[in-house]
């Protein structure tokens, strides 16, 4: 389980980035690297330190640079040099559990392709990403989830279905599309029982069978310890599933870490998803980054339709391009920032 910390701050986007000023100083970092490469059992952790660690300084910096411009910039470029940002902050992670990272040539493509004829009446959100085998995505895929690239390489999502998982659009997407994915928890307690309150019509997606939704939470979760049952709790318009864990753990660590059927987004708030097979098992770090190229390769090489997009009152993508071009200047740095911590940090304000 990873520990949450909350850091308070009257400027949170600042502060986060103002923590990222820890990977800016050679000897701190230096240390980082070596005790990271001890960990994940690299050998000859000094040498691999002190090679990498100019390397990841200025993937860092220069990370910092895209998203500061991109922030000031208008709608126009700002996918392209968010995406150029979090290739980055990608590659920084890499270089933590990969010291040889890029090994060959192979790991320097995107990893992902998209369509590249657009058809007539072209939906942004209808359009496809498709996982390859080799480059920057599966890489990370890879290293950041312990699982083989075989899980995920050849597989198409469509934007649409990528977009209904990030917790921070959930209100726009529900907006936009007239339906739900993902719902948010409540950790309630009552009676010295400690359960999680969600809305009933969650279980829609399970037959109103609560029975079913406790056992698929149960047999998906990561960890031995805890397990989820059928509350006999009430609540209106919320169903509840106790879960045998100390509240307090709640409060400093990330319990469902792992889980597919649970997200939390960057102010540590809770929201649970119908399981899909392999379809959730995306961390949203990944889904950021393909809706991002998606759009960068836009910005880039469909500079037509992409101003047709953008300025066209007609088109319906717009609102949840604007709103997840901004909100991923906030979450996305905030992520890296959790998985080189390997910790959950809500920066909220004071």
């Amino acid at each position: 389980m990873k520990n949450k910390r909350h850091i308070y701050s009257e400027n949170p986007s600042q502060k986060m980035w103002d923590t990222f000023v820890f990977f800016e100083n050679e000897p701190t970092v230096k240390q980082f690297l070596q005790d990271t490469y001890e960990q994940n059992q690299i050998k000859d952790t000094y040498k691999f330190a002190f090679q990498n660690t100019s390397k990841f300084i200025y993937f860092i910096k220069q990370a910092k640079e895209y998203f500061y411009s991109a922030d000031k910039s208008n709608i126009l470029v700002k996918p392209l040099l968010i995406y150029y940002g979090m290739m980055n902050l990608m590659k920084a992670f890499i270089l933590t559990k990969d010291p040889s990272y890029p090994s060959h040539t192979g790991v320097l493509r995107h990893g992902i392709t998209t369509r590249k004829l657009k058809k007539n009446q072209y939906q942004f959100h209808d359009d496809e990403i498709k996982v390859q085998k080799e480059g920057l995505l599966p890489l990370f895929y890879t290293l950041l989830t312990n699982h083989p690239v075989e899980k995920i390489e050849g597989n198409k999502y469509k934007i649409k279905e990528l977009l209904s998982l990030l917790p921070e659009l959930r209100h726009s997407y529900q907006r936009i599309f007239k339906e739900q994915l993902l719902f948010p928890i409540k950790l309630n307690q009552k009676d010295h029982e400690i359960y999680l309150s969600v809305s009933k019509n969650f279980l829609d997606f399970y037959q109103h069978d609560l029975a079913r939704l406790t056992s698929e939470l149960n047999q998906y979760k990561p960890h031995k310890d805890y397990q989820f049952y059928t509350s006999k709790s009430e609540q209106m318009n919320q169903i509840q599933i106790g879960v045998n864990l100390d509240k307090d753990i709640f409060k400093s660590k990330d319990p469902f870490q792992g889980h597919p059927m649970f997200t939390i987004d960057y102010k540590g708030y809770y929201y649970l998803r119908p399981f899909q097979e392999s379809r959730f098992l995306l961390p949203e770090t990944i889904i950021d980054y393909m809706i991002m190229y998606n759009l960068g390769m836009l910005c880039r090489y469909e500079t037509e339709l992409w101003g047709d997009i953008i300025f066209s009152f007609s088109s319906e993508d717009m609102y949840l391009i604007n709103e997840f071009v901004n909100i991923t200047l906030r979450t996305f740095p905030n992520r890296i920032l959790n998985d080189l911590f390997r910790e959950i940090i809500i920066f909220d304000f004071v």
